[in-house]
């Protein structure tokens, strides 16, 4: 095998994804005293964490979301209390930073993290074609084949020529570069 030397100072970035993780409650279950007051009330789906912020949906949207998967749905009893609640999880994403160093290795310089949100929606209901509650739940992830709902950015995600100039000038002064969103 012919070995090949990058030359010092070559920079190459890794994209590393990890699996999902955590599940974070975004709100507390609500609860409406009939369907038909969930499906006309606007949710608060979650607050304050990094990245994402405050999100709003209609309760009619989480429904036309879950119904989309448990035709079972269909057969919520209007009138009878519903509950509903929002949870997320997450897969972090990272740039990792190397630059060809003088002992002719690939040198660990640091990384840049952003992280991805997928959301899980999950709703009690009244069944009246078997006459009890039922729980359902649909998870909106990558394993689903789900795209993120939100994207928590690094200040230079995606940025391939800025992290490599970053890495390249932290190799130079001896230092490390982490940036995370």
């Amino acid at each position: 095998m012919e070995y090949v030397d990058p030359g010092y100072g070559t920079v190459k970035i890794e994209d590393v994804l990890t699996k999902e993780v955590g599940y974070m409650n975004a709100t507390p279950r609500k609860s409406f005293t009939s369907f038909e007051t969930f499906k006309y009330a606007s949710v608060l789906i979650i607050k304050a964490v990094p990245g994402i912020g405050d999100i709003y949906r209609r309760g009619e949207e989480i429904y036309n979301a879950l119904k989309a998967v448990y035709t079972d749905l269909s057969n919520i009893d209007p009138y009878k209390r519903v509950e509903v609640e929002t949870k997320y999880t997450y897969r972090d994403f990272y740039h990792d930073l190397y630059v060809w160093d003088y002992s002719k290795t690939w040198k660990y310089i640091g990384y840049s993290l952003s992280r991805y949100y997928y959301r899980i929606y999950g709703m009690w209901y009244f069944d009246s074609k078997i006459g009890e509650f039922r729980y359902n739940v649909e998870y909106y992830t990558h394993q689903n084949g789900y795209p993120p709902e939100v994207i928590a950015k690094a200040p230079n995600y995606m940025k391939y020529n800025v992290l490599s100039q970053l890495a390249y000038e932290a190799w130079k002064m001896g230092r490390t570069y982490y940036e995370t969103y």
